[in-house]
Order: C-alpha cells, then structure tokens, then sequence
C-alpha cells in the first residue's frame, strides 16, 4: 500500500479523536503555554435538599433537573363532633374527629362568636378527641381542628361543629316519674338563645316566660325550640335535628314526653 495513503489515513484518524475530544471537553491553556485537556460534561447538578425539607421532591437525570413534584399534602380531619357533657357540676365539651394518615398531632380551635378569630383550645393533641374544660356556662363554641405532620406542615382545617356549654336540670329524665318542669323549656331557650348570639343571627321572641308551678306548657313552646334551633344549625350547613311528633298537630294530639325535652337537648348539646 502506498506510504502516501497510509499517511493520509493516519491523518483522518488523527482528526477523528480531535473532535472527539473537542465535542466532549474544552482547551485550557496555562500561564505557561502548556495545552490541557480539560473534561466537561455540564453543569454540576443542584444540591439535594436535605430529607428533613419537605417543601419539593427532586428528581435528577443526566445532572439535570428534569422534575419537581410537591409532597403529599395531609388531608384535613374528618367528621368532628363537639358534644356538651351536661351531667357534670359544670359543662364541659367533648370534642372527636377521625384520624388523618400521616398526621404528627393536631391543633383544636374554638371561637364564641362566628365574625371572631377562631382561638387555640389545644395545640398538641397526638389523639383524635379532646375535652374542652375551659368553658362558660350558656355559651356556645364553634370547634375545628386541623393535622399537623413531623415537619410542621398543617392540614385544611375540618368541618365545623356548635355545642353548648349548658346544664340541665334533670339531665336524666324518666318517663313517668321525672315531672314536667318550667327549668326545662327555660334551659332549652337559654341553649338555642347562645348558639343563635354565636351564628350572629337575630333574637328570638318566644313570647313571655315560663313561670315555675304556674305557665302551662304547650306544644308550641316545643315547636318553637325545633325551629328556632334548626334555623341555627341550617346557619352552619349542618342537617337539621329530627323530631318524634314532627308536627305542631301531632304535638297537641300527644302529651308532652321526654323525646320532645331530650331530642332538642341533643341538638344544641
């Protein structure tokens, strides 16, 4: 073979890895003229965030960035419910929800009045219920409560519930032998009056007081409890309390039973 085009095939391998090396690096020269090759495939990637920031989920390819993908977020406690215990010297309110998966502890929260700012009733709760002592009698409370994970990252806040911190007289009442009294009526009014002073909604005129031992009570006076509270409740897109005797005539065809005191005590309870 010729020497001519043995060369020349030399040179063209020659010039092969030249672009090789051009493609993948860059020429540096030092202060002293010496040619370096140096290597370069990039910029370095990113600096992982630690594994305690849980604000983004990196994900690399080739050195490169390519996606972020936000953390699962917690999702807000489910079915709260806020109930007065009224068999004690003083109320107290027993407040429960479901569990949250992922959830550290919870935050409960309260608040007298609905235009006010919800305030901290407990703030590390590692179970799923919590009694509220800090009460004042013939008051009504707005509760929430919201997860919070090991980072401190907080959940939605749940639903809403009222309850009344009431006693009754008679908390128990048996039929046919707890009388029927005026406290009974009274109480109830007292109740739906406070949830009502709450929700911001007008007064009610339940046309006159019931005097112990004296004012009969009628079946409107029940009536008017039913639908003054369960205009209280529509007020928090709560489903409305149901009634045995649900109507005004059947009221007046029965004699008044301890269903018709207990079911409105459960209601604003």
């Amino acid at each position: 073979m010729p020497k001519h085009y043995l060369r020349r095939k030399k040179y063209a391998v020659l010039a092969c890895c030249l672009a090789l090396i051009l493609s993948v690096g860059a020429i540096a020269r030092t202060p002293y003229g010496t040619s370096l090759i140096r290597h370069y495939f990039g910029p370095p990637a990113p600096p992982i965030p630690a594994a305690t920031n849980p604000s983004k989920e990196y994900i690399y390819a080739g050195n490169k960035l390519i996606a972020t993908e936000a953390p699962v977020s917690l999702l807000a406690p489910g079915t709260l419910s806020a109930l007065t215990l009224s068999n004690l010297p003083s109320p107290q309110v027993s407040v429960n929800w479901s569990a949250t998966t992922g959830a550290h502890h919870y935050e409960l929260e309260k608040t007298a009045n609905l235009n006010q700012a919800y305030q901290p009733v407990a703030t590390n709760i590692t179970g799923t219920n919590f009694t509220d002592t800090n009460v004042t009698s013939v008051t009504a409370y707005l509760y929430r409560v919201r997860a919070v994970d090991a980072n401190g990252n907080s959940s939605a806040y749940s639903n809403i519930d009222i309850a009344t911190a009431i006693s009754f007289t008679d908390d128990t009442i048996t039929s046919q032998t707890t009388p029927v009294r005026g406290a009974h009526i009274t109480e109830l009014r007292q109740a739906v009056d406070a949830m009502r002073t709450t929700l911001n909604l007008s007064t009610v005129d339940w046309g006159g007081s019931i005097i112990p031992s004296s004012t009969e009570i009628q079946a409107t006076h029940i009536q008017d409890l039913r639908t003054y509270v369960n205009q209280a409740r529509a007020a928090l897109n709560l489903s409305p309390c149901s009634f045995s005797d649900n109507s005004l005539t059947e009221l007046r065809a029965s004699f008044i039973k301890k269903d018709h005191i207990e079911e409105i005590r459960q209601c604003v309870r």
